[in-house]
């Protein structure tokens, strides 16, 4: 790209900064300025050099290659020097490549985090790879989501357009193609400014759970309205459109899963309340409808810990859901993400372990509608766990549980009395998680 020997200027002077105040000197580089992707990333991406890797998400070209993509890196996550990779398999997810392209913000400008991102296929057959970045920058919030878009998603090594600039916050999510052709795209932001702050005015920076419409690569992006779910860090929420026209949403929170409804296209919401409280606290889930009209929900099907991976069929719009099948009972997994095919099977990716020796690995379900029924897997061509990659299996991950951890503590002792390396050394949701989940019996 034309800008990269600029880019490349920049990274020398400039000290990278995930969190914290911005550098003095910004160079007229703001939240908005576009980032870019590394189309031909190497060896410094593969999985021999992470340390972490988790949250993936799961598309489909029109000629039945797969795209998965995650994020990974170093120290974990909000450590700086983490980026997103996307990988394809061109046999049914049996083998993946590796990384065909890169997107590390850590390089670029004023360097920065990542937070995890979603492929997804549009009704129009293009395929977008929506990104965030965590930028210390001049702006109205150092969250943002972007989207990168493919119209040839059937090639190996395809070409991109972007990127589109999505919203402020956190983008983790699927949007939804409603009856009418619209497609509500969900940005969740979690900042509460204080009384008094002028950005407090934009209703885009509200905290809670917002919704934009677009219908394509270039048309522009409406911010509709926003739903505040209380209880939550990130909301990650995804909603579906009921047969009558209104949507329901559904949301992470501490106690579990919340849910609210809009009467008006996402405009205003009602009360947020409790849909699940015994289960899936706290980590992501996957809600959709599918191909048949039943309503698909795949969460951690556990009091407590990330465990129990498990699919779960209504067929009367979510009265009741009786039919389950658990698709992988190990400790720790979770954050599914899925779609379904033409043929109506329903593929799912989640991760197992992200900072946890022998485990960091991303996984790849392949079921169908029947076999959740059943609750066992009744088509031959279904399958579960099927590995998409595993650190260990090319000698990368950590050497011992723990290890990222000690690694901070270490660093921190070193700085003792920095309040900015004691705050950027923190654990973050998903690292807490593990953790605890190792801690317990």
């Amino acid at each position: 790209m034309k800008n990269h020997l600029c880019i490349a200027t920049l990274l020398v002077i400039m000290t990278s900064i995930v969190y914290g105040d911005p550098p003095p000197n910004t160079y007229g580089i703001t939240a908005l300025t576009p980032p870019y992707l590394e189309t031909n990333p190497g060896p410094t991406y593969w999985p021999r050099v992470r340390m972490w890797q988790g949250v993936p998400g799961i598309a489909q070209a029109p000629n039945g290659r797969l795209w998965a993509c995650w994020y990974a890196g170093l120290l974990g996550e909000g450590k700086g020097q983490n980026y997103c990779l996307l990988v394809t398999s061109e046999d049914d997810g049996k083998t993946w490549s590796k990384p065909v392209v890169v997107y590390d913000p850590s390089r670029q400008l004023l360097g920065g985090d990542v937070d995890a991102g979603t492929v997804w296929m549009d009704p129009k057959g293009k395929m977008w790879w929506i990104l965030n970045r965590v930028m210390n920058a001049p702006g109205d919030s150092i969250r943002t989501a972007w989207g990168f878009v493919t119209e040839n998603p059937g090639d190996a090594k395809p070409t991109w357009k972007g990127p589109v600039f999505l919203g402020y916050g956190l983008a983790l999510n699927k949007p939804l193609v409603t009856s009418a052709g619209e497609w509500l795209f969900n940005v969740d932001f979690g900042y509460d400014f204080k009384p008094g702050d002028p950005r407090r005015k934009d209703p885009r920076l509200n905290k809670g759970a917002h919704l934009y419409r677009f219908s394509d690569y270039d048309s522009p992006l409406e911010h509709v309205g926003y739903c505040d779910i209380k209880d939550a860090i990130f909301a990650e929420h995804m909603l579906i459109e009921r047969k009558d026209k209104s949507l329901w949403m559904m949301a992470r929170t501490k106690y579990g899963i919340a849910q609210a409804e809009s009467k008006d296209g996402a405009k205003t919401w009602t009360e947020i309340e409790p849909f699940a409280t015994t289960f899936n606290k706290n980590v992501r889930f996957y809600f959709r409808r599918l191909s048949s009209g039943n309503l698909l929900l795949i969460f951690c099907d556990d009091a407590d810990k990330r465990a129990m991976l498990t699919a779960m069929l209504s067929k009367d719009e979510g009265k009741t859901w009786p039919y389950k099948l658990l698709l992988d009972e190990r400790n720790p997994v979770g954050y599914p993400d899925g779609f379904q095919d033409d043929k109506g099977f329903i593929y799912v990716t989640y991760d197992h372990g992200r900072y946890l020796k022998d485990m960091q690995e991303l996984l790849m379900v392949k079921i169908t509608e029947a076999d959740i029924e059943a609750g066992k897997l009744v088509n031959p061509e279904s399958r579960l766990k099927g590995s998409i990659n595993r650190l260990a299996d090319e000698g990368g991950g950590v050497h011992y549980d723990g290890e990222t951890w000690d690694m901070r503590l270490q660093f921190e002792k070193m700085n003792e009395g920095n309040t900015e390396v004691k705050k950027n050394m923190q654990l973050l949701d998903g690292e807490k998680a593990e953790k605890d989940n190792k801690e317990k019996p």
